[in-house]
């Protein structure tokens, strides 16, 4: 099923004919997580910056779920949905209809998204009869990752972490095929500073395990001294709240937890309600490359990380703008933080700023537009 058609005349077509074309394609999306804010600024800062461009979108929707498209704004998009049960055969038939899409816009290139993007683009370059230049722009570990031998189907490969750049070579892809081009960062004029109070804070979706291990959190600051607060903005499953409103209680750190709940704009909320942070706390098990830690620098926010695979260790420097410490060590996370307390750990709101200006907009796009000429 068709969602969003292009209504184009031969006429507008041929006018068009000096635009840069790219079609990003992928499995269906939520509409609220870090990948949309990506895609949107990608879009915004390719189509503004005075080159020919024209960026579309291509959703395959496995699993007949709904979701949110504001986030798309103008972008024209295209969903495909099928009543298939057989997997493989839905594939193909996304593939199929791909191609049609692909001979009706004939793009300069085509990004997916995701390992299963990958494999539906690929087919459906093959059933259009065009060779177009595939890209993969996965975010997050390759390593590990669903089907991610597909992956290697594609021609070339963005990155937005070394650490994924690492990954892709070691599956065997020629390093001259990766563009390690990172995330894209607005630059903030404003700082949200420590204050007199120690507020830590966690934004993102609450999980007790898995991904996020907020455990390994609450068992840190279970440790830590002095009088401190933990603000918490975001949400989950009530199951997982559940879990660490349970776990908070037994390590007898509830009173100083604040919860907050899921903002449409977190930073301006923190800005206007918990108004001074004194560092922004990160305990996952993975990522790939994880925004809110550059969201905060840009504020001037310390920021304190696990070292997971990928992407801290691009964005944190040591002693700068931030610490990392190595996942599941819950006491070098505890003694970081409890020397934030005691005000040993020197902050300087600026330094942190700029210590990140490589993920600045303008940066970025001078990365992204030097590859998609």
């Amino acid at each position: 099923m068709l969602n969003c058609l292009y209504h184009l005349s031969s006429r507008e077509r041929d006018s068009m004919s000096d635009i840069t074309k790219i079609i990003i394609a992928g499995r269906n999306i939520s509409g609220f997580g870090g990948m949309e804010t990506v895609f949107s600024t990608f879009s915004r800062l390719l189509t503004e910056s005075g080159k020919n461009y024209q960026i579309s979108f291509v959703f395959f929707n496995e699993l007949n779920n709904s979701v949110d498209d504001t986030w798309l704004g103008n972008n024209p998009f295209t969903r495909f949905s099928s009543s298939l049960k057989n997997g493989k055969l839905k594939r193909v038939y996304f593939a199929c209809q791909f191609a049609s899409v692909i001979k009706k816009i004939n793009p300069d290139y085509v990004i997916a998204f995701d390992s299963v993007g990958c494999y539906i683009s690929r087919l459906a370059l093959r059933f259009a009869f065009k060779r177009i230049p595939l890209f993969s722009w996965n975010h997050f570990s390759v390593t590990g990752s669903y089907k991610a031998k597909y992956i290697r189907l594609t021609d070339k490969h963005l990155s937005i972490s070394s650490g994924i750049a690492t990954q892709l070579s070691e599956m065997g892809i020629n390093p001259a095929d990766i563009y390690t081009i990172y995330n894209p960062v607005p630059e903030q004029s404003g700082t949200i500073s420590c204050g007199n109070a120690i507020n830590f804070l966690y934004v993102g979706r609450l999980m007790c395990g898995g991904q996020k291990n907020m455990r390994e959190l609450f068992s840190a600051l279970s440790g830590v001294h002095g009088d401190w607060k933990l603000h918490i903005v975001g949400s989950g499953d009530d199951s997982e709240i559940k879990k660490l409103t349970s776990l908070a209680h037994d390590l007898k750190i509830d009173d100083k937890i604040i919860w907050h709940g899921w903002q449409s704009s977190p930073w301006n909320y923190i800005e206007q309600e918990i108004k001074n942070v004194s560092a922004l706390i990160l305990t996952s098990a993975y990522e790939g490359l994880p925004m809110v830690l550059c969201e905060a620098n840009s504020y001037g926010i310390y920021t304190v990380s696990s070292d997971c695979p990928t992407g801290p260790a691009d964005i944190i420097r040591p002693y700068v703008n931030g610490e990392l410490y190595p996942v599941g060590d819950n006491k070098k996370l505890a003694d970081i933080l409890n020397k934030i307390v005691s005000g040993e750990t020197e902050i300087n709101h600026t330094v942190i700023k700029n210590s990140i200006s490589p993920f600045y907009e303008d940066k970025y796009l001078a990365r992204v537009s030097d590859i998609f000429k």
